[in-house]
């Protein structure tokens, strides 16, 4: 009877090691992902707008002018007035997208502006919990077969690929004094 509780003692240390070990083994094949992905892309579609004939919002003389009389060529003077000219600005940063003015000044006013706006805007891609589960390969444990003519213990190894296993069983029968060992291949027809 002694000798049967040292057994069984020493099956229970052993069974509590390898369920560590295989804890360990088994959280180690879980992975678990969940991310956020900030990107700035620029909006699909630019936005175009004109402005025709825009109204100053103030006229100013500096107040420093000198009023100084001068001979002066008056033909010059209109045909520059006349003159229309075109400004392209570009306001555009690459934190904010593209912004294209074009101006056109003419008879000392601004006579026609548009605009292109392209914004960069942030896309953000949140990406589930995702779990991934990957079945070890290699697994080993502890084994207990119980029958009318047959009690043992022991240790099992087993090795898996897909579809496919094959099983390693060493125990000892305490009742018999006996050794025990079996070997036997699996395939599996569904799981769930």
């Amino acid at each position: 009877m002694r000798r049967l509780l040292a057994y069984l003692l020493a099956v229970l240390i052993v069974g509590s090691l390898f369920f560590g070990w295989g804890y360990r083994r088994g959280a180690a094949s879980v992975e678990m992902r969940d991310s956020t992905v900030t990107r700035w892309v620029p909006w699909p579609v630019p936005v175009y707008d004109t402005i025709r004939e825009p109204y100053p919002v103030a006229v100013r003389e500096p107040a420093d002018t000198v009023w100084k009389y001068m001979s002066v060529d008056t033909a010059a003077i209109i045909a520059d007035y006349l003159l229309e000219r075109d400004y392209r600005l570009d306001f555009s940063a690459d934190s904010t997208g593209t912004f294209l003015v074009d101006a056109t000044v003419g008879e000392n006013r601004l006579l026609r502006a548009a605009a292109v706006v392209k914004p960069v805007v942030r896309e953000i891609t949140v990406t589930k919990l995702h779990t991934e589960v990957r079945p070890p390969r290699w697994e080993m444990g502890l084994a207990l077969g119980i029958d009318p003519y047959n009690q043992w213990a022991g240790v099992y190894g087993r090795y898996t690929r897909g579809r496919w296993g094959g099983d390693i069983i060493l125990g000892y029968n305490p009742l018999q004094e006996k050794s025990y060992i079996a070997a036997r291949a699996t395939l599996t027809i569904f799981s769930f």
